[in-house]
């Protein structure tokens, strides 16, 4: 049976899983076809089909419809010299340059489109980079990475969309795959801004499905994020600043799906956001998030320190749901700290077995504003 706290408040907030208990045989689940939304944008995109240019009018005579031919550079090259541009309505094959959209660009993938990556012993590749770019769109992307064909062992930076530093982003209906590290990569030096990902699927990654690094009005929404194992932090979403500059503001995940990652469904790893600078402020909004079959439902770490300046901001779960897991809430490292972050939790729900004593942790947790590992 499941039970339901229907509001209570706390200061805190919640992460990441690590390394430790990555141990055990992986067992890939199939995502019911049920769990999958995507938007309908088949008006906008045959509106802009009209005005793209077409890969294949650049591609060599005789070309190859079944991704056994490198077109890196032709692809490329339509990018470069046009705004709009179509995929070939088959899989292409590119190598591990990847391609690399321009500001004000838009692409479009075709019913039968695909990115197909050329196996490659990089630790670390994009197939498709948005790097320090503006106002760019994707539309029904469909990529698949080199993690079951990948020629070397080192790295986990293989990601199928990395945007860094970059700034009105938007990408619907993504079905990325296989990559050797994240589905899609969000961060920068600085940071990224406005970026939504709006419907599909993102399964089988090796690192996370997600990662958020350092971004401001972010959004996540009606995704699936699935089976990401192989290398730690193994999350369906993990949001994870690498050091004290970087920004976690304004993050939003709405209905979304987290399914049988092998780690987490949801991670979050606050601690590298603390330092001598002034205190950082957080804020994060999750409505109608589900989990099944991860390890962990959601995975916090936050510790506490004597020495660096305490995190400030909102965290608000709503209409959590967790099933199947060993813990739903797991808290990483001993000295687990709420800071000064508020929390405000809303209808949650699991159906473990220590639900209760799990329930009773949390409020524990919001009064004490600290908690010690056994």
């Amino acid at each position: 049976m499941i039970k339901t706290i229907k509001s209570f408040f706390y200061v805190g907030f919640l992460f990441l899983v690590n390394s430790s208990c990555a141990q055990g045989k992986f067992q890939y689940r199939d995502v019911p076809n049920s769990f999958v939304k995507t938007k309908d944008i088949s008006a906008s995109v045959n509106i802009l089909k009209t005005k793209a240019f077409k890969v294949t009018d650049i591609l060599p005579g005789n070309y190859k419809k079944d991704a056994s031919q490198d077109y890196t550079e032709y692809l490329q090259k339509a990018i470069d010299q046009n705004d709009v541009v179509l995929m070939p309505n088959f899989p292409v094959l590119i190598n591990d340059k990847g391609i690399k959209l321009n500001n004000n660009s838009i692409l479009l993938f075709d019913t039968n489109s695909k990115l197909m990556l050329k196996p490659t012993d990089k630790a670390g590749y994009a197939i498709i980079y948005i790097n320090s770019k503006k106002n760019v769109s994707i539309y029904n992307p469909k990529i698949a990475g080199d993690r079951n064909q990948h020629l070397g062992t080192k790295g986990e930076w293989g990601m199928g969309i990395s945007i860094n530093n970059a700034a009105d982003i938007k990408i619907y209906n993504a079905d990325i795959k296989d990559c050797w590290g994240d589905g899609i990569y969000i961060g920068g030096k600085n940071f990224s801004s406005n970026v939504a990902i709006v419907g599909g699927i993102i399964d089988n990654n090796r690192r996370n499905g997600i990662s958020i690094i350092s971004g401001n009005n972010i959004l996540l929404q009606d995704l699936v994020i699935s089976n990401s194992n192989g290398a730690n932090p193994q999350t369906g979403i993990d949001i994870e600043p690498n050091i004290q500059q970087n920004q976690i503001s304004n993050i939003v995940l709405n209905s979304i799906v987290t399914f049988n990652n092998k780690l987490n469904g949801l991670s979050f790893y606050l601690d590298n956001l603390k330092g001598n600078l002034p205190s950082k402020n957080v804020e994060i909004s999750i409505d109608n998030y589900r989990d099944l079959y991860s390890k962990n439902g959601i995975s916090y770490s936050n510790r506490k320190s004597q020495t660096k300046k305490g995190l400030t901001g909102n965290i608000t779960l709503k209409n959590i749901e967790l099933k199947n897991n060993d813990k739903p809430f797991r808290y990483l490292y001993d000295n687990s700290s709420l800071d000064n972050i508020n929390l405000k939790v809303t209808d949650f729900a699991s159906d473990h077995k220590d639900n209760d004593k799990v329930v009773r942790e949390l409020e524990n947790f919001s009064l004490q504003k600290i908690r010690y590992n056994k």
